[in-house]
């Protein structure tokens, strides 16, 4: 609609432009043509010139206003749509802030919940480990009171053996023994029949003597540790027909210490006649100063991961002998190439950490 009112009001302006430039060329053709000069004011005193021109004037100055009016109204609606625009970007930065905002809070309220749920956890983390702890504690004194039992019983069998046993053996091989100088030469099956019953009592007595030193070896006592593992290892030679390979260092122990040593070496040379299948066993005592180091080895069948996982009692044994002394033990073994089990032993108690920490090193 405004297209069309344009061009009306263009025409319109078109025309009066015409009709002054007809009646401009008009009068410049009388000039030309000489025609007189009453004839040419005639014509400029008509007004047609000056009404021409106004209806020019009014012509432009309707086309102007109506321009005028178009521009407004196209700047209005340019303006109006800026506006629009810039709402609709407030609209838009307003509504992503407070979605930053939402999610700014929803995170640290998340933070929160997981700070706090770490803390909980670390708390019920600190709490188990205590627990833990004190359990162990528990069971490691349970353990220790159990082998200190273990050993005055041992001790206790080994004395009513050696005391009762022992003196009725004893009694009974004296018996048998006068018996047979006061019985006449003849029969002489009876003599061969209490002759079969004084090595019968003989090799009674020597069990007896094997079981205490197996229970209580009084060679330790008396002897001290090295002369006891010697003992040991030629018995255990001589029961197995294994070769052994013995090296014992010059110690300074203490009771529990030697006696924890000659079982370790005691229960680990049982292993080795049970299980491995070995034609060598190798027993080293060795002291590096602040600790010593027990490593009793063999040429054996050796065991795999779920063998050593399932380790029998007597490995059990040893490890919590060696942690009843701060100490520890640790068992190598490879299928087909031996195994070995080594035990570290801390000579004094105030430096197990520092040993603990050299070797770690």
């Amino acid at each position: 609609m405004t297209d069309v009112r344009l061009m009306a009001e263009f025409a319109a302006l078109s025309r009066a432009i015409s009709r002054k430039l007809a009646e401009l060329e008009l009068s410049i053709q009388l000039r030309q043509s000489g025609a007189e000069t009453a004839v040419w004011q005639e014509v400029l005193s008509t007004g047609l010139g000056r009404k021409y021109m106004d209806a020019v004037r009014a012509a432009s100055n309707v086309l102007l206003a109506s321009a005028a009016r178009d521009m407004a109204l196209q700047t209005s609606k340019v303006q109006q749509s800026l506006l629009a625009s810039r709402l609709s970007v407030m609209v838009w930065a307003l509504f992503a802030l407070l979605t930053f905002g939402l999610y700014l809070r929803g995170s640290s309220k998340l933070h929160d919940a997981s700070q706090k749920r770490a803390q909980d956890l670390q708390l019920e983390k600190v709490k188990l480990e205590g627990l833990v702890t004190l359990r162990t504690a528990d069971l490691e004194r349970l353990a220790n009171h159990l082998i200190n039992v273990q050993e005055r019983e041992r001790e206790h069998l080994a004395r009513e053996l050696h005391d009762e046993l022992g003196s009725l053996l004893t009694a009974a091989k004296f018996d048998v023994a006068r018996v047979k100088s006061k019985l006449p030469a003849d029969p002489p099956e009876l003599h061969e029949r209490l002759s079969h019953l004084a090595t019968t009592l003989n090799a009674g007595i020597a069990l007896k003597r094997r079981i205490i030193e197996d229970l209580r070896p009084s060679s330790l006592s008396n002897l001290g540790l090295p002369a006891a593992l010697d003992i040991l290892t030629q018995e255990f030679r001589a029961q197995t027909q294994l070769q052994v390979e013995l090296s014992v260092d010059e110690l300074v122990l203490n009771d529990a210490q030697q006696l924890a040593v000659h079982r370790l070496v005691q229960e680990a040379l049982t292993n080795i006649a049970k299980h491995a299948r070995a034609t060598r066993a190798q027993v080293l005592v060795t002291e590096y100063g602040n600790y010593i180091e027990v490593v009793v080895s063999d040429d054996g069948a050796g065991l795999d991961a779920g063998q050593i996982k399932n380790a029998s009692y007597g490995l059990s044994g040893m490890r919590q002998r060696m942690l009843t002394l701060k100490g520890r033990l640790e068992l190598k073994s490879v299928v087909g190439h031996g195994t070995s089990i080594k035990a570290i032993l801390p000579l004094r108690l105030e430096t197990a950490t520092e040993v603990s920490q050299e070797l770690a090193a």
